[in-house]
């Protein structure tokens, strides 16, 4: 272990042996593939929707969806081509409320994307009225139906939806004309607040909002339109800069992009698919690096189907697991600390540290929870942190908090969860929604918890206030820390630990 880690470690214990408490240490589980919430590989479901035929998930979703893959997010591309010049008709509204509940019913959510043509040959999309029309028309079914979507990828323009081979919108990709203006304003006010927009190339964010400079952490999960700006890629690794996304007027802009993505998407959601489909075109760039591009540009979900070459390279090669290892969060439990004992009505400690593993953070607003379980009794308490914040690539975070025990709490010895449900209600409580953490002998399938093996004791005689709590910080991981001399600072009124390299973690 490295000096500044020492450091770091040696302060923190003094500060948590204050008062009397339970430690534990965990075992990080670094291979094993199991379903999450709102990561991972995806299968693209699709199709031109008429009156006849508008139940897209529901025709097209076995039971058994993604359970050799561990997914838990199709994407679900409608095709509106048959309503181009008129309303979306009730059959197709109720529809996609009856393809909402169909997920929900399988415990899985969506990447939902809406177009008006998937052919080449065919350019011709909706003009502007008929498509603003159509999001006014879906703008309650988006609101009814938003705990099972993900994100939205902006669609509606082109074929695909994807922005470009357009007869209403042109193809340039790097400028937003007027109509294409118009559409991202109609997004916005259609699609709930809560739910992240993703587009197709980042020079559409950054001429949208006149502003080239990607999200800090002061601005993210603000509500802003740029905070709800998000990417994905549907030209993964190919040749140059993944066919357009990155590609722009000026050539020194295509670095300058990516680092744009890579910074951004620290705060809002990456994913797509590669789309080289011919075995000859296949270079050891285009799919060798998949795991260090993810990493780098923050992937949480990926196409495990299209295009097939590549897909079959990386299952053969290992290379795919190891993506659906990593892709998205994988929140390791390093280790915690709690108060053996608390009062009814007073307070308890509870310190857990907190390693995200993963190639992304959790991006949609999720509650933590500290469970109080035992076989009479439970009880939850919201925490302050917010598992957005869990930085990716081996950042550790702490969750760092004195919890209110309720005055009515029964007296007893409970075992301590930690739970991260979805915070929508309608399926807050079904644990295929809550996130399992990547460790061995923690993982409760029939609630959701994650258990944190250690105890606390409900006395009315236990002391009403525990001590200080040890200063929480965000953190990196061994592998990244080669400085020693952390200082604590205060920039913009928030507080971070300033490493003699120059580089910044914030506090918690």
């Amino acid at each position: 272990m490295r000096k500044g880690i020492l450091l770091i470690a040696a302060f923190l214990t003094v500060s948590m042996l204050t008062a009397q408490a339970v430690e534990v240490t965990y075992t990080p589980d670094n291979t094993t593939i199991f379903k999450n919430p709102e990561r991972g590989f995806t299968e693209e479901l699709n199709g031109k929707v008429s009156v006849s035929n508008p139940y897209r998930v529901k025709n097209h979703i076995s039971s058994n969806w993604g359970n050799s893959d561990k997914m838990t997010m199709p994407v679900v591309l409608y095709n509106f081509g048959n309503f181009k010049t008129q309303d979306l008709p009730d059959a197709i509204l109720n529809g996609f409320d009856e393809d909402m509940q169909v997920l929900r019913d399988m415990g899985l959510k969506c990447v939902l994307r809406f177009a008006y043509t998937e052919r080449e040959s065919d350019k011709e999309d909706a003009k502007p009225a008929w498509a603003i029309r159509h999001m006014e028309q879906l703008k309650p079914h988006l609101a009814a139906n938003a705990d099972v979507i993900y994100v939205l990828e902006a669609g509606f323009v082109g074929v695909w939806g994807e922005w470009y081979y357009s007869n209403n919108y042109g193809n340039e990709t790097q400028h937003v004309t007027a109509n294409r203006r118009t559409i991202i304003e109609n997004l916005f006010a259609n699609v709930p607040t809560d739910r992240f927009i993703l587009f197709r190339y980042p020079m559409i964010q950054q001429d949208y909002l006149h502003d080239k400079n990607p999200l800090t952490a002061t601005e993210a999960f603000s509500g802003t339109e740029k905070s709800r700006m998000g990417c994905h890629n549907d030209a993964f690794l190919h040749n140059w800069g993944n066919m357009g996304t990155y590609a722009s007027d000026d050539d020194d802009d295509d670095p300058k992009q990516r680092q744009y993505v890579a910074t951004q998407c620290l705060y809002t959601p990456n994913g797509g698919e590669t789309n080289i489909d011919d075995d000859d075109n296949l270079a050891e760039r285009m799919y060798s690096k998949a795991p260090s591009e993810m990493s780098t540009y923050h992937w949480s979900f990926c196409g495990s189907t299209y295009a097939m070459p590549v897909i079959r390279r990386w299952r053969n090669s290992g290379i795919f697991d190891t993506l659906n290892v990593y892709m998205g969060y994988r929140y390791n439990l390093l280790n915690a600390q709690f108060s053996n004992e608390a009062a009814p009505g007073g307070k308890a400690n509870i310190t857990i540290r907190v390693r995200n593993a993963g190639y992304a953070p959790i991006y949609n607003e999720r509650p933590a929870y500290i469970v109080f379980r035992n076989q009479q009794s439970t009880f939850r308490i919201q925490l302050k942190a917010d598992p957005r914040r869990w930085a990716p690539n081996g950042f550790v975070s702490w969750i760092n908090e004195q919890v209110d025990i309720p005055a009515d709490a029964p007296e007893g010895t409970y075992r301590l969860y930690l739970w991260l449900p979805d915070k929508y209600e309608s399926i807050q409580n079904d644990p295929r929604y809550a996130v399992r953490f990547a460790n061995t002998d923690v993982w409760d399938s029939n609630t959701g918890y994650n258990n944190l093996n250690a105890s606390i004791v409900i006395n009315r005689n236990a002391p009403m206030n525990p001590g200080e709590l040890p200063e929480g910080i965000e953190e990196v991981s061994d592998e990244r820390l080669e400085v020693s001399g952390p200082q604590k600072v205060i920039q913009d009124g928030i507080f971070y630990i300033l490493m003699p390299n120059g580089r910044k973690y914030y506090c918690l």
